[in-house]
């Protein structure tokens, strides 16, 4: 009997799937990334590490100011081990300090249950595979009207729809077997109301809408199988130039034959890191002290070398 294919990804896999076969492809299995300096830690990065402070004392009984002080604390350390703009620093201490107390009655009306919770289910099984998908849910939570209820951080600046559309928000009401889950929105403006900028959106799904995206889903992986088997990645060219932005591989899809694109991925770009999945499974904390280790390591390499 022939094992069947394992297939594991994450939601930032799958989506970049859907959008071009062929970046999948150049990013995830040809590991060619662009050549450019690594990015610091966003304003977003420190929002989902206060709140995972916050909300993980808060369930294990801190006092509200202790529980604050360690979160904004938190956010200072991780700055500091950064080249993080101090204004960016500062705005997250003042957003979260803010956030905190606009939403601290209500807080203390829902039970956590977890905090950055990390899972990896099987979506779908044919006879040939199986698919796998992971995540991490930011916060769950029970309280008089749910239970397990997932919560997602979403920090913007400026203020837009909210739908249920997403991949990542039915994974995680799929993963946790629920038909709710809750769009916390932390607004960084600084001239906006708190009641405008701290919302929390509330989104249903229900099952024929679920199995409606499973199946979307197990149709898409069957794609992915036959460009596995074929060794063939097409290119999606509508996602070339996507609000006036280009694909970082552009320039090698937008070549006169595959030896000349071949030439420009193997010179214009470097190998990167395999995609572990199990890294984005890791707490914002987890993945913040990652990133200090390696930068720590490169400087002790260049001043040994």
């Amino acid at each position: 009997m022939t094992e069947k294919l394992n297939i594991v990804m994450d939601i930032s896999q799958y989506d970049t799937f859907r959008l071009c076969e062929r970046k999948y492809s150049n990013r995830y299995r040809r590991l060619k990334v662009p050549i450019t300096k690594a990015a610091p830690l966003d304003r977003g990065t420190l929002i989902h590490l206060a709140a995972e402070s916050y909300y993980e004392d808060i369930k294990n009984g801190v006092n509200y100011y202790d529980a604050v002080t360690k979160a904004l604390s938190a956010v200072r350390s991780a700055g500091v081990d950064t080249d993080l703009e101090v204004d960016d620093i500062l705005r997250v201490i003042d957003v979260m300090e803010e956030y905190f107390d606009y939403w601290r009655v209500a807080d203390q009306q829902f039970q956590i249950v977890e905090v950055e919770k990390s899972f990896l289910y099987l979506l779908h099984e044919t006879e040939e595979w199986k698919f796998f998908l992971s995540g991490k849910i930011d916060l769950i939570i029970n309280d008089n009207r749910y239970t397990n209820l997932p919560i997602d951080h979403k920090s913007f600046e400026r203020s837009y729809p909210t739908g249920r559309m997403s991949n990542q928000f039915k994974n995680y009401v799929n993963a946790l077997n629920s038909n709710y889950l809750l769009v916390n929105k932390i607004g960084l403006q600084k001239t906006v109301p708190a009641h405008e900028k701290f919302t929390r959106v509330p989104l249903s799904f229900d099952h024929l809408y679920l199995d409606q995206w499973k199946r979307n889903i197990t149709a898409v992986i069957e794609h992915y199988v036959d460009c596995l088997i074929n060794n063939y990645w097409p290119q999606n060219e509508t996602s070339c130039d996507k609000f006036n932005r280009k694909c970082e591989y552009y320039d090698v899809c937008d070549s006169s034959g595959e030896s000349a694109a071949e030439h420009k991925l193997m010179t214009l770009f470097i190998d990167g890191e395999p995609w572990d999945v199990t890294k984005g499974l890791k707490k914002t904390s987890e993945q913040i002290a990652d990133k200090v280790n390696e930068s720590m390591d490169k400087a002790t390499e260049s001043s040994e070398s």
